[in-house]
């Protein structure tokens, strides 16, 4: 008999994918408190009405316009003013991660000391090479996933006429990021089911209903230099895309080079009605691939293709990366479109089988025989028994790795019979052989 196995890979469940923004898009928190020290001063109060809205979208990302009010008290060289000014900037997020390009920030208002207001300006550019990816998505209770780059900033804080301070530097940034659990936080929105994410003293609430980010901690010491914030959502708004599409990754975690069909609808969002013969494409922006086809009559669509290799700058355990998948409809001068993540692992072929069991038998009698088998990743697998007598078991299982199964066959004639065992896993064609002979009597 010529056992063969086939693994099956375990795909993570439940866990939050990446969220598709749209123009128009908002999200506004309260940062309370705000606490920061450093060599040149402190400064200790609030930013209200913090906005994040989704302007568009250049290149590969989201532009996301940032506006806001902070107030409080600063001690700069033995100097105490009341702080009142505002925050303007402009944010660019990757599409497919939404991982954090650019960052460009201004503040401007008066510092009150005593009587005297003092005109201030802060200008604040950062910048991560690699861009950062605070999120691996999908994102699963118990994951982590690590992320590595150049943190770079840029800036100037200036108080006329009084003080100046250059706020340049860099800093490499090598972290291990946690998904602690999957928790439910209360925030001035709501309440929302979140993914808790830590890194050192930072945690971060991440919600899927509402698109973003609901609460994030930082507690933070080093050297001389402390940061305490508490941020929390107070109110989001999503708006709604011309045309509703919907898209489904099929299997959304798979190995190198298995078929994958990505799939969905496409609606015209006012009416509800197909869109019909819609030019859809879908992406992976990452690696610059694309396939393009049409909606059907009821607004279906589907491409199919072999899953690329994919790497991202957060390895994450047996994960080769993961990437945004973009599903774009456009009829009629009209469009929408959905992101999801398309996940590719590490997948070594299941050991070859050990068989044990009764070398010679009797014909027309059934007997056991038990195998075993190893696979370097833990997965289950399926079972393919060729008895050499022009009958097969088909694929039966799922079993565990380590632990010996069982498969009964009987012999309807007398002979001799070549039994062995191979490996074979979907793509793999690796084959290792063993062979002994047996003969059964009658």
């Amino acid at each position: 008999m010529h056992p063969l196995v086939r693994g099956t890979v375990q795909a993570r469940d439940g866990g939050m994918d990446i969220p598709t923004w749209y123009q128009g898009d908002e999200w506004t928190y309260t940062i309370d408190p705000l606490y920061y020290s450093g060599p040149n001063g402190s400064f200790t109060g609030t930013i209200q009405n913090l906005r994040q809205q989704v302007v568009g979208i250049v290149g590969d990302a989201y532009q996301v316009t940032i506006t806001g009010d902070i107030s409080g008290t600063l001690v700069m060289n033995g100097i105490t003013g009341t702080v009142s000014g505002g925050i303007t900037g402009t944010s660019y997020m990757r599409v497919s991660d939404l991982a954090q390009e650019t960052t460009a920030l201004q503040s401007q208002g008066t510092i009150l000391v005593i009587v005297i207001p003092l005109p201030y300006t802060l200008d604040l550019t950062m910048n991560s090479s690699p861009p950062l990816e605070l999120f691996d998505f999908p994102v699963n209770a118990g994951e982590q996933w690590e992320f590595q780059g150049l943190s770079t900033t840029t800036g100037l804080f200036n108080v006329q006429g009084v003080f100046q301070q250059s706020l340049n530097g860099s800093q490499w940034v090598d972290e291990v990021m946690s998904c602690l659990a999957e928790e439910s936080v209360n925030v001035p929105a709501g309440a929302f089911d979140c993914m808790k994410v830590s890194h050192g003293s930072t945690m971060v609430w991440y919600s899927s209903e509402a698109g973003n980010i609901v609460k994030s901690v930082i507690d933070q010491s080093g050297g001389n230099t402390t940061v305490q914030m508490t941020q929390s959502l107070m109110s989001f708004s999503r708006a709604a895309q011309p045309l509703t599409v919907s898209e489904n990754i099929v299997p959304s975690v798979t190995i190198p080079g298995a078929l994958v069909v990505v799939s969905g609808q496409a609606t015209h969002t006012g009416s509800g009605a197909p869109v019909q013969n819609g030019a859809v494409t879908v992406t992976i922006p990452s690696l610059g691939l694309s396939w393009n086809t049409t909606t059907d009559a009821g607004g279906n669509y589907s491409v199919s293709f072999g899953a690329p290799v994919i790497h991202d700058d957060t390895p994450s355990g047996r994960e080769t990366g993961s990437g945004g998948v973009i599903a774009l409809c456009s009829s009629g001068g009209l469009s929408g479109y959905r992101v999801h993540s398309l996940v590719t692992i590490q997948n070594s072929p299941p050991g070859t089988p050990i068989i044990a069991g009764p070398a010679k038998g009797r014909a027309r009698v059934a007997y056991n025989y038990t195998f075993t088998s190893m696979d370097a990743e833990g997965d289950s697998f399926l079972l393919y028994a060729d008895w050499g007598d022009n009958t097969t078991s088909g694929w039966i299982g799922l079993y565990t790795p380590g632990v010996p199964g069982t498969l009964s066959h009987t012999f309807e004639e007398k002979g001799t019979y070549s039994t062995g065992a191979k490996k074979q896993r979907h793509s793999y064609n690796e084959k290792r052989r063993r062979k002994k002979s047996v003969h059964w009597n009658i």
